[in-house]
């Protein structure tokens, strides 16, 4: 395996992408698929543009086959693109992050992890590596608009994280900072070695619970109380969601999101209301922006939103013949969230992380 990065400009639907389908044909091996399952999920949705590409040191022209020593060396995946900032602009996967590989615990400047026990020295040689493509690659203009309600310094109100609209959108105003998605726990110590974290304490590394469920077991019930009735959320509603969470998000994006809502009953389906819960499928499908408004809390609403969407808005995500699997993020210290997944029988398998890369550093 080599450690040089090539880079694959992406374009079209990931259907007619050859390169998108050699790398999601690798990595439905089951070694892989539960863990490689963020990066999957994106790769499958599609929505590339002229920033999207695919980086990695596997030679895909040659449709390598997949030998049982597959993870002697490592190799990656990953989908970078910058021109969606202040959104996620990287979504990795490594071949040392899948529960088989051979790890010990280690500490590093105050986080937990674990690495690969026989191949440090050429995983920090493969990471170097995509950050020097990377910082190679540019920055591209940004594909949003900012919204007229754009955080802004003033903006102090917090999330279950300690952090405001403004904390999170922070990275956007250097151009040599990156925000990574969904990074497992195994590769935090490593970009932690190579000193490239940004130095921003209180928001370079925000741990997360990994929730995976399986759809197919979901048996929350999808009645409701006559006080609300099924709806999608349109662009007149997006202010509304933007306003609910601290997290910067996009109008070209919610509008590009399955999602489901719940609208009061009063009125016709014709009649402009407000939505008084609601939940998106996100880029890498996951479960994003559920939110269920106060006066209509304690009544299932969120186990029902979640599981509607689940069932009815994945099929894009489910048409490989793969196992039915759907994600959530819950920040660490969010009960609530934590307690809602668990009712709908997802398990916190491994913990992630958000993270601001500074290629600054590089």
């Amino acid at each position: 395996m080599k450690s040089s990065i090539k880079t694959h400009q992406l374009q079209g639907s990931p259907s007619d992408n050859a390169t998108v389908q050699s790398v999601l044909q690798h990595l439905r091996d089951p070694r892989y698929f539960r863990t490689a399952l963020p990066l999957y999920r994106r790769l499958q949705f599609g929505r590339f543009l002229e920033g999207s590409h695919l980086l990695t040191n596997r030679e895909l022209e040659n449709d390598e086959p997949i030998s049982a020593d597959d993870t002697s060396e490592p190799w990656l995946y990953a989908f970078v693109d910058r021109s969606c900032r202040p959104e996620t602009e990287v979504w990795l996967f490594g071949s040392w992050e899948t529960p088989s590989t051979r790890t010990d615990n280690v500490h590093v400047n105050g986080t937990f992890g674990s690495r690969d026990i026989h191949n440090e020295e050429a995983i920090l040689s493969l990471l170097h590596s995509l950050l020097l493509v990377l910082k190679a690659l540019g920055l591209p203009p940004s594909i949003h608009e900012a919204p007229a309600d754009a955080p802004n310094s003033t903006d102090n109100t917090v999330d279950s994280a300690g952090l405001s609209k403004a904390d999170y959108a922070a990275h956007a105003s250097s151009p040599n900072i990156m925000l990574w998605g969904s990074i497992h726990a195994r590769t935090i110590p490593y970009l932690k070695t190579l000193d490239v974290l940004s130095g921003e304490s209180s928001t370079t590394v925000v741990p997360n619970h990994m929730f995976i469920f399986d759809v197919l077991s979901m048996t929350t019930p999808l009645d409701l109380p006559p006080s609300v009735r099924w709806g999608k959320l349109k662009k007149e509603h997006f202010a509304l969601v933007r306003s609910r969470t601290q997290i910067p998000r996009q109008d070209r994006t919610l509008g590009a999101l399955p999602n489901l809502g719940l609208f009061p009953t009063q009125g016709t389906e014709t009649e402009k209301s407000s939505p008084v819960a609601w939940a998106f499928v996100g880029l890498n499908a996951s479960l994003t922006t559920l939110h269920v408004e106060p006066a209509y809390r304690r009544m299932g609403l969120a186990q029902k939103l979640t599981t509607k969407l689940f069932r009815e808005e994945m099929d894009l995500f489910f048409a490989d013949g793969m196992e039915k699997l759907a994600q959530g993020y819950v920040i660490v210290g969010n009960e609530a969230s934590k307690g809602m997944c668990v009712s709908l029988g997802g398990k916190a398998e491994w913990t992630v992380y958000w993270v601001r890369v500074d290629l600054g550093k590089v």
